[in-house]
């Protein structure tokens, strides 16, 4: 088990901070699959960004746990539990990405090496038909490492998502948000507080 170290809240703060970041730049790329702009660079482009996310959300647990486990204070204690729910939604839409990159690349396969997948009026044509090579297997295996890492944390820790509240709306496009105690909706990570009260006052 790590040592929770001094400081260690605002390293894990700035770790969710970055991975967020990583995982809204790799939604951008999935966003562009099967448009005019895909192509093998694209597709390429979007598996470094995956692989550029995959080593965060192992260390970012680590830290998380040891700090859950060794929190000096009620109010650490707290913040570890909201970044620990943020966390988890952050790696959920993560996974949706993936399995719509995964949809995407089934039904946009790049035939002949980089075809132009989208019939535009200056040449190539749209991808499909009968016999579709298969989807590359790097993406079930990168599917495969965030359900891991979803289904240790949520074995190791118990915290309920409707712990967490958020006080203000989200911006388009965020990434890292957790959804509100009344269902409505992603909300903004940095502007969440814990709704359950602390044991002493139960």
């Amino acid at each position: 088990m790590l040592r929770w170290e001094h400081g260690g809240l605002g390293t894990c703060v700035a770790a969710q901070a970055a991975l967020c970041k990583v995982a809204a730049g790799h939604r951008q790329l999935v966003l562009q699959l099967g448009g005019s702009a895909d192509g093998p660079r694209l597709r390429e482009e979007r598996r470094g960004k995956s692989a550029e996310a995959a080593p965060r959300p192992t260390g970012l647990r680590s830290a998380l746990l040891a700090g859950l486990q060794q929190a000096a204070s009620p109010e650490e204690r707290r913040e570890l539990e909201r970044l620990w729910v943020l966390f988890l939604s952050a790696l959920e839409l993560f996974l949706q990405d993936l399995r719509q990159a995964q949809r995407l690349c089934r039904l946009f396969s790049l035939q002949g090496g980089g075809a132009a997948l989208l019939h535009t009026g200056l040449g190539g044509r749209r991808g499909g038909g009968p016999e579709q090579p298969p989807v590359p297997p790097c993406l079930e295996e990168e599917m495969e490492q965030v359900r891991a890492v979803l289904a240790e944390m949520e074995s190791t820790a118990n915290i309920p998502l409707w712990t967490v509240e958020a006080t203000q709306a989200a911006g388009p496009g965020e990434l890292g948000a957790a959804p509100t105690s009344q269902g409505t909706g992603p909300r903004s990570g940095p502007c969440c507080r814990v709704l359950c009260p602390a044991p002493q006052d139960l």
